[in-house]
């Protein structure tokens, strides 16, 4: 039996240990090569679990860097409570989310949230305003 851990999506044996600020009791094994996250557990059923979980994070993660933390919380609150002996809170789902975000190095090419919803009401309030003004200088 080999002790050197092995990337089941890459076949990469460059595996790092970290261990995230929030939570130092749980530690993460992630592959150098393809950034996702290697867990090595031996029973089927926490094999099933964690291969569950696993997915829920590497989509969450996706979900992150291409519609945004909030879309990736989200997702991540609602499927981690389906799970069976599952139930976290928004502030957790939050900070599990920043801590893999965190974890994969991928914080500065999450996408941010778009200031474009304040230029329009500003135009639209602008566009009021102008009216007002035309309407009681006419009259």
């Amino acid at each position: 039996m080999s002790t050197v851990q092995v990337c089941p999506w890459c076949g990469s044996t460059d595996i790092i240990r970290t261990i995230p600020e929030k939570d130092p009791f749980n530690v993460l094994v992630i592959c150098q090569s393809c950034q996702k996250v290697v867990i090595d557990e031996t029973s089927p059923e926490k094999r099933k679990n964690s291969a569950t979980k696993r997915t829920i994070e590497e989509k969450a993660i996706q979900l992150s860097l291409h519609s945004g933390k909030l879309h990736a919380i989200k997702y991540y609150l609602t499927e981690m409570n389906k799970l069976p002996d599952t139930n976290i809170g928004l502030l957790e789902a939050k900070e599990a989310v920043e801590a893999l975000i965190g974890a994969r190095g991928v914080a500065s090419a999450v996408k941010q949230p778009s200031r474009n919803g304040c230029v329009i009401a500003l135009i639209i309030l602008v566009l009021i305003i102008a009216s007002v003004v035309y309407f009681y200088t006419h009259r």
